[in-house]
């Protein structure tokens, strides 16, 4: 039933910008929900982190919003999410968001390239310590293909499946002159300088 139900989530994936996974830690169901506000995002928007952690309907486990989910409440004592672009990385905890049970931002950040940016969430859910990551996907973006196979994370911790995927930002367009990102401009004066 259930690899039923997985089989037919590229509904999902095809319709939202979101990342998700599901997880079994510690013999618990989790589903996570891995957003950037502020979609599609671009080089200098203002934007961050959003995960969503429910218990999930286990009739259609990759639907944060199904009958019977229940927001997993909490973690932002417990959670970090690292936002890595090549070599460099900034460290948020994670707030609730305001009026949405089981959501959690990181602070507000600027991607000032477009790259590939990766979100490494960690720290304890359910009394285990729980670490991945997920990541955009310059070429794919939302349409990656979903992953159903199980991938042992941890000694306590599976994935039972990935749909979805994230975009990396993108450089936006200017109009109706050509749009300079805040990185060009910066490097364009070091050089005039030298």
């Amino acid at each position: 039933m259930i690899i039923a139900v997985l089989m037919g989530t590229p509904v999902f994936q095809n319709s939202f910008a979101h990342q998700r996974a599901l997880y079994s830690i510690n013999g618990k169901n989790y589903l996570m929900e891995v957003e950037t506000t502020n979609e599609p995002v671009a080089v200098d928007d203002k934007t961050s982190v959003e995960i969503t952690v429910v218990s999930p309907n286990m009739t259609t486990p990759m639907d944060p919003e199904a009958n019977g989910t229940q927001p997993i409440t909490g973690l932002e004592d417990s959670l970090k999410v690292d936002i890595q672009a090549g070599n460099k990385t900034l460290t948020s905890n994670l707030d609730p968001a305001f009026g949405e049970l089981g959501v959690y931002e990181s602070q507000t950040y600027y991607p000032t390239i477009p790259t590939t940016y990766s979100f490494r969430v960690y720290g304890d859910i359910n009394g285990t310590q729980f670490n991945d990551t997920f990541a955009c996907n310059p070429v794919l973006g939302e349409d990656a293909p979903p992953d159903n196979s199980t991938i042992k994370i941890s000694n306590e911790v599976e994935r039972k499946a990935l749909t979805g995927g994230l975009d990396c930002p993108d450089y936006r367009v200017g109009f109706p002159e050509p749009y300079i990102s805040q990185h060009e401009l910066a490097k364009s004066l070091n050089q005039s300088q030298t």
